[in-house]
């Protein structure tokens, strides 16, 4: 069986929330401070059998501030029971139809001002009443990995190291006789050398002669104790005949984190087994952390391994390479928490791989995002700071996730936002496409308008023409516009000019200059650049903006609306 759901409610900072996981791997991405560990930490108290396991203590500052310590509720949901999990669980289940059941398991915190401590209760069901039965977490079995995490610490020899825990579980009670037969041979291999048998009889000596024939005790030497705890509770990694101490701490936290894997993998008995872990990404540069993040998705979208890994990050890399349905972006709004968890989301299959093949690095910033500006290409994403500066704000300290959509492939990424649970502000600027001004814009324009109507707080501003079209419908910006021009194509560039200057209206000088830009297949990475280069040692104002362009940072909150930024004619 696997968690799908998991609702919270005023803990900490989240006043109410619900998230949806899926089977196998699900990531946890937001920025700092957005709710991420709340929602790790809420599973940590209804998956653990302890509530005050590994340092996690609630106190009166994990009930949400303000609500005068209104009760934190917590509850999950289990689906894909078997039989067994059915009648261990019987007081638990919740019936679905069709003879089906699922695991409700419910948790409620309540402060007591009078004993300034917490009171838990815990129910399954849905209805409030009932106990866990005592053996409950016998068959529930959760390993947490928190952040900057020490690996070596888990590594260490001992007990309760993740190696003796591996090999515990791994090893049947008829293999156990085969470790201790070999340390026991190896005992009296180590006895029977010359030097050992020296000491051991220079130590009985001096012993007799301490205490005397009838106090002695009879003292050897050996290699380990032969009892199968002490064997395994000895061994160690070793990574290339050295030992894993001699490790950074990103490797190490691999050797870990696998072997934790490997340890609930092997873990038969249990109904759900499940890894959480805190900043995956820790101590590990860019290529390792999407092996492994490649790692657990594969094993788990196989079923290789019956393992749920939940894992929370701030890492646009690890966004980035996340299977789509895996991501879970939380964000904190104005206060309030909220999710979108993609697997809920009814996207087209050819739709989510176009998404998933466009979220590069820079594009997983997405799921980090306050306020998102869409753009068609490379021109408006490296032109868009410096004209925000003349409009009066600044991309970065608002805030702004910019997404070059590398085209009109804006569908791909608004079919995420389609329920904008989180009340995101969202910008797209894209082209109209008209033959002229005053002609009507294209279909592909139309429709992309149109979606205002469906996506919440969704605002989609473009020209009548194209972006460097309506740039060039001002005197002051077209001479700036030839420059980055000449610089692209020197000898064109003087021959536009001069073309340029002979005509009358300045409509028909950026029709002209379009009509070149189009024909001689201008790059446009490259001519954005010198253009941006060109401009940013300029001081010109917001009237040299485009109105589309200023609609939109008004709406992402960049520049005000009483500022006065009239088009220069």
């Amino acid at each position: 069986m696997w968690l799908r759901d998991l609702s919270i409610k005023n803990f900490r900072k989240i006043e109410s929330l619900n998230v949806t996981f899926q089977k196998g791997l699900s990531i946890l991405v937001g920025e700092n401070n957005s709710g991420k560990t709340a929602i790790i930490d809420a599973l940590r108290l209804i998956l653990f059998p302890s509530r005050d396991y590994d340092s996690l203590k609630i106190s009166e500052d994990d009930f949400r501030y303000g609500t005068d310590f209104k009760p934190i509720e917590i509850s999950c949901r289990f689906t894909d029971l078997s039989e067994i999990d059915e009648v261990h669980f019987s007081e638990c289940l919740v019936d679905i139809g069709d003879g089906k059941f699922e695991i409700q398991i419910n948790l409620r915190i309540e402060f007591s001002t009078i004993s300034n401590r917490p009171n838990f209760k815990m129910w399954g069901g849905e209805t409030e009443g009932g106990s866990l039965p005592s053996n409950h977490y016998d068959r529930l079995e959760t390993v947490y990995l928190q952040p900057l995490r020490d690996p070596e610490k888990g590594l260490r020899p001992s007990q309760y190291s993740q190696i003796a825990r591996l090999l515990s579980t791994i090893t049947s009670e008829d293999k156990e006789a085969d470790y201790e037969e070999i340390v026991k041979t190896a005992n009296q291999a180590i006895r029977s050398l010359d030097q050992v048998e020296s000491a051991v009889g220079s130590i009985n000596n001096k012993l007799k002669e301490i205490t005397g024939d009838e106090l002695s005790q009879k003292t050897d030497l050996i290699f380990n104790d032969p009892n199968f705890r002490r064997i395994i509770a000895g061994l160690q990694p070793e990574i290339d005949n050295l030992p894993f101490s001699l490790n950074g701490l990103g490797y190490n936290n691999l050797i870990f984190t696998a072997t934790t894997l490997a340890t609930l993998s092997s873990g038969d008995q249990f109904s759900h087994k499940s890894i959480l872990i805190e900043e995956p990404e820790a101590h590990l540069h860019p290529q390792l952390q999407v092996l492994l993040l490649r790692h657990l998705a594969k094993v788990t979208e196989k079923d290789e391994i019956d393992v749920q890994v939940i894992a929370s990050t701030h890492s646009p890399i690890l966004a980035s390479q996340a299977p789509i349905d895996s991501v879970i972006s939380v964000s904190d709004i104005d206060g309030i928490v909220s999710t979108i968890c993609v697997n809920k989301i009814k996207i087209e299959d050819k739709t989510k791989k176009k998404l998933q093949r466009y979220l590069d690095a820079t594009r997983g910033e997405l799921f980090f995002a306050r306020r998102i500006l869409m753009v068609e290409g490379i021109s408006e994403a490296l032109l868009l700071p410096i004209l925000t500066q003349f409009a009066g704000g600044d991309l970065k300290e608002s805030a702004i996730t910019v997404i070059n959509t590398q085209g009109i492939n804006f569908d791909a990424f608004l079919s995420l936002f389609v329920q904008n649970e989180k009340n995101m502000p969202i910008a797209i600027l894209t082209d109209g496409d008209a033959d002229e001004i005053g002609g009507d814009i294209s279909a592909t324009a139309k429709g992309l308008k149109e979606k205002e109507e469906v996506v919440h707080n969704l605002s989609v501003e473009l020209p009548i023409i194209t972006f460097e079209h309506e740039l060039a419908r001002s005197e002051v910006m077209l001479s700036h516009l030839i420059n980055a021009f000449k610089e692209v194509h020197p000898q064109l560039g003087v021959t536009l000019e001069q073309e340029l200057n002979s005509i009358n209206g300045i409509d028909q000088k950026a029709n002209r200059f379009l009509e070149v830009f189009k024909e001689k297949k201008v790059s446009k990475g490259k001519f954005a650049q010198e253009l941006a280069y060109i401009l940013g040692k300029t001081e010109l104002g917001p009237e040299f903006v485009p109105e589309y362009i200023k609609k939109a940072l008004r709406h992402l909150g960049v520049i005000k609306n009483e500022v006065n930024d009239a088009q220069p004619s």
